[in-house]
């Protein structure tokens, strides 16, 4: 009845909440094992506890690798702020993804390996999945869950306008001992970057932006410098409120595949796996999946979209005076009670309390600012 392309984190969600409520999905995953290649930095906020509540009591801790709790956030110059937050998970993203294809297998979901999906021909009310090799299969539910380049949105004449930014990352044994309680995110005309801590000597270090990723990167490593163990690269879509994420022909769009990501710091986890539960209701319900993700998620995306626009037009001045005013306490603990995930919540309190954060709205409307 239903056919899930894409074997990552929000595919298996999908499939173990759909099998939950009685349905028989089955997962199509191009490649042979579950959670392989890694092409995420594999940090998710306190919210991740919230949402497994739905599968089990807790986080589980066979695939929790390290607990943080507080970042240092750089500017340009190298200036920076400390602010504590709340737990953060960094997961293996191998038996993370593992893990929820477990649960759904266990719940009833059936998984297909090696098998890439080409195109697709609805037709009576069915779709005609055609895949590598040959292989046809037929199914009424056709959900995309593969990823930015979706070939599921290009079947069903969804794909839209979409921009990406490019992902660098790699796995170090640091040069020096690192706190593991502390991750670092670094601030930049044109690039965000990351040290994120899975012990007091390995890291994940990397970078996103549009354009000269290699050099930011570059630059990056040789201020956290160390053995190189893993690379790892890729594309990461940018939120775009216009895209369709489901047609009349029962197709939907979850995760990357939507561009369900957060513009700031291009985490895309959390909102995926909402997007999940509100796509799993809307089978089950027959209520419109585009209003109810957007209910829960969509002012979310659309205001770290604004901040990232405005982020875009940032000089290293900019940078400089905006860590300057985040560098307060009264800053710092609302920071610090509301995380990073809604910033609906967050920026209200932001500008009550520190009204110069306004000065930079105008670089929202002002590409000369």
């Amino acid at each position: 009845m239903v056919s899930i392309i894409g074997g990552g984190p929000i595919g298996n969600y999908t499939a173990a909440l759909l099998a939950q409520k009685g349905y028989e999905p089955t997962v199509y995953e191009e490649h042979d094992v579950i959670g392989k290649p890694i092409q995420c930095t594999g940090i998710a906020t306190i919210y991740l506890g919230d949402i497994l509540n739905t599968l089990t009591e807790k986080v589980p801790k066979d695939f929790t690798i390290n607990i943080i709790n507080k970042t240092r956030v750089f500017s340009p110059n190298g200036s920076f702020v400390d602010i504590d937050l709340k737990d953060n998970y960094i997961v293996d993203r191998t038996l993370f993804d593992q893990y929820f294809a477990r649960i759904a297998q266990e719940e009833g979901a059936k998984y297909v390996f090696g098998k890439k999906f080409q195109t697709g021909n609805y037709s009576d009310g069915k779709w005609k999945l055609q895949f590598n090799k040959g292989n046809v299969v037929t199914d009424t539910v056709l959900i995309g869950a593969d990823g930015p380049f979706s070939s599921v949105a290009k079947a069903a004449g969804i794909y839209g306008k979409r921009t990406f930014a490019h992902g660098l990352q790699v796995k170090m044994a640091m040069k020096e001992r690192i706190d593991p309680s502390l991750v670092e995110f670094f601030l930049g005309n044109g690039y965000f970057g990351w040290l994120v801590p899975e012990d007091d000597r390995i890291a994940r270090v990397g970078i996103a932006a549009h354009a000269k990723s290699r050099d930011y990167f570059n630059h990056l490593l040789k201020q956290r410098p160390g053995e190189i163990i893993e690379w790892q690269s890729g594309p990461i879509p940018v939120y775009n409120p216009q895209l369709k994420t489901q047609t009349d022909s029962h197709v939907y769009l979850v995760g990357d595949a939507a561009t369900h990501v957060k513009a700031t710091t291009y985490g895309g986890i959390i909102p995926g796996l909402i997007a999940s539960e509100t796509l799993a209701t809307s089978i089950v319900t027959a209520k419109s999946y585009e209003k109810l993700w957007k209910k829960r998620i969509g002012k979310e995306l659309w205001t770290h979209l604004m901040i990232r626009k405005i982020l875009d037009k940032f000089s290293d001045k900019h940078y400089d005076t905006l860590l300057r005013l985040v560098n307060q306490d009264k800053i710092i603990s609302a920071i610090s009670e509301h995380d990073r995930e809604f910033p609906t919540k967050l920026v209200p309190k932001l500008l009550f309390r520190e009204p110069r954060f306004l000065q930079f709205a105008p670089l929202l409307f002002n590409p000369l600012s």
